[in-house]
């Protein structure tokens, strides 16, 4: 697809086009202003766009814009098919279509472990994680997509996968890391339990990730210490593991802060070349947690072409445990 972004001048190239069919997709016959809209394209780039995916013979008009059997072909050769999955709503509220996924998570983790205060751990409830799921979706975060969970103890990478599961979509590599080895032998034996696979790390990332998962993600999801050390850390980690390129997306959830707070965390992920997208208020819910009265933001980002982690060099105020000792 690099001609047709080099036609329309796409700075995003693959990913974008990949996300004009994708919206296609789910809802054809769609009119260009749709689309151009949900791609936050400009109408005459995605005209030209559309004239250029013409040329190829990937989408057609009837009525709006569709696409043609090359072009399902396409989409299914890179796990993207067509499923009955409504769009979420404005403002994201609950949509009662979730239910049966809540349902199953409530099974799956009615024996998961207890959080770990110390780790600045606050557990997510089912219909938070739930909903994580079906935002990613919503954004092209799963389907085909190799997926990593930094710090999983709210179990964001068990929903997605019910959530893939419930609605036949296909995934990539899913590989969750965390310093809690809990976390991660329950994740283990439920994936087993259910018949999938994943790959877990035990490890400290202070110290780095391995050289093998680097440059190796589409997306990266986390909800790290609610410090602006730790989500520098933990978003910096993230970003060495994903691959090269514009488009790579971060799911990051993190409490409301201070004013001054604030311009550091919005600083440090702008200066390490991500763009913010979306910023979604109140998105998570935590069962039992007083912390931020209990609930923390969704904030959905993309890798530029001047994306470099950036590792803070002084580590030892990660939790807020640590901040209040020192």
């Amino acid at each position: 697809m690099s001609d047709v972004s080099e036609a329309v001048h796409l700075l995003e190239g693959s990913s974008r086009i990949r996300e004009f069919l994708r919206q296609v997709l789910r809802f054809q016959p769609v009119p260009l202003h749709s689309v151009a809209r949900s791609t936050s394209l400009t109408v005459p780039v995605a005209s030209a766009l559309r004239r250029e995916l013409e040329k190829r013979k990937l989408l057609s008009r009837k009525g709006g814009i569709v696409l043609t059997e090359h072009g399902l072909s396409l989409l299914e050769s890179i796990g993207v098919r067509e499923t009955q999955i409504p769009g979420l709503q404005s403002g994201y509220p609950f949509p009662e279509w979730l239910n049966p996924v809540v349902e199953k998570l409530d099974i799956l983790l009615s024996s998961r472990p207890g959080p770990d205060f110390s780790l600045d751990q606050s557990h997510a409830d089912t219909a938070t994680i739930a909903m994580r799921a079906a935002y990613l979706y919503e954004h092209d975060g799963i389907e085909g997509k190799d997926l990593l969970f930094l710090g999983d103890d709210d179990l964001t990478s068990l929903a997605t996968i019910t959530f893939a599961k419930k609605f036949g979509l296909q995934l990539g590599s899913v590989v969750v890391l965390d310093v809690d080895e809990r976390i991660l032998e329950f994740v283990e034996e439920t994936c087993v339990s259910i018949g999938c696979d994943i790959q877990t790390h035990c490890l400290d990332l202070k110290y780095g990730i391995p050289e093998q998962l680097k440059n190796s993600f589409d997306t990266f999801v986390t909800d790290p210490p609610y410090t602006v050390t730790g989500l520098s850390l933990f978003v910096g980690r993230g970003i060495e593991a994903l691959k090269p390129g514009v488009g790579g997306q971060c799911f990051l959830s993190y409490g409301s802060k201070n004013p001054s707070d604030s311009v550091k965390i919005y600083a440090s992920i702008t200066s390490m070349g991500l763009a913010i997208q979306e910023v979604i208020p109140e998105f998570n819910s935590y069962v039992g947690a007083q912390i931020y009265a209990g609930v923390s933001n969704m904030i959905r980002c993309v890798t530029s072409e001047g994306t470099s982690a950036l590792i803070p060099e002084d580590l030892s105020t990660l939790y807020t445990s640590s901040r209040k000792q020192r």
